[in-house]
């Protein structure tokens, strides 16, 4: 029997074709391409790197993993990373509990950053890179609020999580290592927002651009590779000394922006730290399969592999409660997919 769907994802594909290109780039005779492009040039900064780069760098991933038991508990398992040099160091959590199916993306989502900052923490009670590298975005973290989870024996995680998160900040700052967030898909509108503001026709080009978001400006209009500059985040919820910056880089015209985020100590940022993040990311790009050479090994380590799982932790699961079930071998659709 051929496949019975194809088709109508192709005749959907013939439908929606310009609108969904249009969502993808700016349309270069729209009113959104003529008003960014009088601007762009103000806040972008065309560059291939130069030689500020440090090789002083440490990086952290994390992976998880979660199946559904028969009495609608989930394990999840979790661990983070966090390498330097030829050190590494790493945190793990696991918990048998119930969890509610509207809670459990977030949840683990929380559970994997929080393993990553325990892990960069024990990292930093011996080592002192120069640059701490995460995957993943510091401004979503902070924006994870005072949420509370529908779940069993987690109470209180979220104050651990940003606790833990808050002592990493001060941890780094005794080391002397500049904390660096680098995410390859993003929805953050702040460069917009800035660019749109700063034209002081802010409320009519917002109805304009409502829907553009950084990184398809960037796509749109940059013509060589470089970074733009940074703009602040102003919702530092919890309290972290100095200020929180965020920028896109566009390592190659023929690949997608990565955002960046880091933290400064005081109010503004300092010119000779954001030169050294901006060349070190450019020296560590090795392509777009391999945006960043650190962040690629430790995502290669952390892992969480099927062999591994089902073999070594599903299997001594199994022996340690002492009743057989057929989710811990995986043969059965138990599993969830988040």
């Amino acid at each position: 029997m051929g496949d019975l769907t194809f088709q109508k994802f192709v005749d959907f594909l013939n439908e929606r074709k310009d609108e969904i290109i249009s969502s993808m780039i700016i349309d270069s005779g729209s009113e959104a391409y003529g008003f960014f492009s009088k601007y762009f040039d103000k806040y972008y900064v065309e560059t291939l790197g130069g030689d500020r780069y440090t090789r002083s760098v440490a990086a952290a991933d994390s992976s998880e993993f979660v199946r559904e038991l028969y009495n609608g508990r989930k394990i999840i398992l979790s661990r983070g990373y966090s390498i330097f040099e030829a050190s590494a160091y790493a945190s793990f959590f696991s918990e048998v509990t119930w969890v509610s199916r509207d809670d459990l993306r977030p949840l683990t989502t929380m559970i994997m950053e929080d393993c990553e900052h325990r892990s960069m923490i024990d990292l930093l009670e011996h080592e002192s890179p120069e640059i701490i590298l995460f995957d993943g975005s510091l401004t979503g973290r902070l924006m994870h609020g005072n949420r509370e989870f529908r779940a069993d024996r987690l109470d209180g995680f979220t104050e651990k999580y940003y606790s833990n998160l808050k002592a990493l900040i001060d941890k780094s700052r005794d080391t002397g290592s500049e904390i660096v967030f680098l995410s390859k898909s993003s929805e953050s509108r702040s460069l917009v927002s800035k660019m749109t503001k700063d034209s002081g026709n802010g409320q009519d080009e917002t109805l304009r651009t409502g829907r553009i978001v950084d990184h398809v400006l960037i796509k749109s209009l940059a013509q060589s590779p470089g970074y733009s500059i940074p703009v602040k985040f102003l919702a530092n919820s919890i309290g972290i000394r100095g200020s929180v910056w965020s920028f896109h880089l566009l390592p190659s015209i023929n690949d997608l922006p990565i955002k960046i985020d880091f933290i400064s100590a005081n109010d503004g940022y300092d010119n000779s730290i954001l030169d050294k993040i901006v060349d070190t990311v450019f020296w560590a790009y090795a392509g777009q399969k391999v945006y960043n050479i650190w962040l690629s090994k430790v995502d290669n380590m952390v892992k969480f592999r099927s062999d591994e799982v089902e073999r070594i932790y599903m299997r001594q699961f199994e022996k340690a409660i002492g009743i057989p079930m057929y989710e811990t071998r995986g043969e059965r659709r138990a599993r969830i997919r988040i």
